[in-house]
Order: C-alpha cells, then sequence, then structure tokens
C-alpha cells in the first residue's frame, strides 16, 4: 500500500483559484469548502422524507479554472449511500458556461449547460442553473447563498420544457465547516 502524499506546495486541500480564471466563476465560488447539511425530497409516490448525513466538498481544479465540486450522502431516502461531482467552467472567448455532473454512483454523465442549451444566472444571492433537454424534461437548481456560512439548495423539475415546474422536488439546507 502506498502512503498518502504529505501536504506540500503541489498539495492543497481545496484548491486556488487561479489567475487566468474568468470572473463568472466566482458566482460559484461559495461552493469552495467543505459543507455539512440535510434536507427533504418529494418521492415518487408523494411522501415527503427527511434525510440528513449529506457533504458538499468544493474544490478548484485544472490551474484553478473549473469547479469541481462532491456531493456525498450516507443514506438517501431509498437507503443507499450517493455520491455525484459537478464541473463547472465558465468559457470567456465564447461567453459560455459548461456544466457537467458526473453521477458517480449509477455511472453516467449529465451534460446539464453548455454554448448551445441551458443556463447559469445570478440573481442577487441565487445562483439559478437550468438544464434544457431535449426530450422536455428540464431540471432548474437553486442555490441561495445565505452568507459566508450557509446556503441552501433546491431542484424543481419540469417535464414541458419549462412552461411549468414541479418545485422543490429537493431542498437542503448546508453549513461550512471547513
Amino acid at each position: 500500500m502506498t502512503k498518502a502524499q504529505p501536504p506540500g506546495p503541489a498539495v492543497t486541500t481545496y484548491g486556488e483559484r487561479g489567475a487566468d480564471a474568468p470572473r463568472e466563476l466566482d458566482a460559484f465560488s461559495f461552493l469552495i469548502g467543505k459543507w455539512e447539511g440535510g434536507g427533504k425530497t418529494t418521492t415518487p409516490d408523494g411522501k415527503v422524507v427527511e434525510f440528513g448525513g449529506v457533504t458538499w466538498i468544493g474544490r478548484y481544479v485544472l490551474d484553478g479554472t473549473i469547479i469541481a465540486d462532491e456531493f456525498h450522502a450516507t443514506e438517501t431516502p431509498d437507503g443507499k449511500p450517493y455520491m455525484g461531482i459537478s464541473f463547472r467552467r465558465y468559457d470567456a472567448a465564447k461567453k459560455a458556461w459548461t456544466v457537467e455532473y458526473l453521477n458517480v454512483s449509477h455511472s453516467f454523465l449529465r451534460k446539464q449547460v453548455n454554448a448551445s442549451s441551458g443556463s447559469v444566472k445570478v440573481d442577487g444571492k441565487a445562483v439559478v442553473v437550468v438544464s434544457e433537454a431535449p426530450d422536455n424534461n428540464w431540471s432548474r437548481e437553486i442555490y441561495c447563498v445565505e452568507s459566508h456560512e450557509r446556503f441552501t439548495y433546491s431542484i424543481e423539475l419540469s417535464n414541458d420544457g419549462g412552461r411549468s415546474w414541479n418545485e422543490a422536488q429537493i431542498e437542503m439546507s448546508f453549513s461550512r465547516t471547513e
């Protein structure tokens, strides 16, 4: 077995924002660090189930030009652990976001936003990510940054291309631990 690398100039816990990173990346910089939380979700049969044990960890990666944030749940409402990683990048030349979600638990990659589909908007203390799918099954993620120490997350779903939304399918609150 190999030992973990000791801390040093090449090893950091949360990475560092690159000098060349576009200012738009600041929209998600609140995620940098470690967060703990929980929330509630509506199950397919309409029940509202509360859960805890959720950790969200954000890092600057790839020369500090991308934010990679991990979502870990020790136990989801179906009783299983869960892990996913989002990659958030802003291309200043194209004036476009790329947001992709790697669902580690279920082995798939979801392209949420790119230059031709979806959007990222900052509205005051809220960051809204809309993912548009060709089959009209869209999602809208809302991050409300309450302070440096707290944020909330919710996701809403639409099966008619964003004309109507099933609000608050998942709602979570997080507090910074690092």
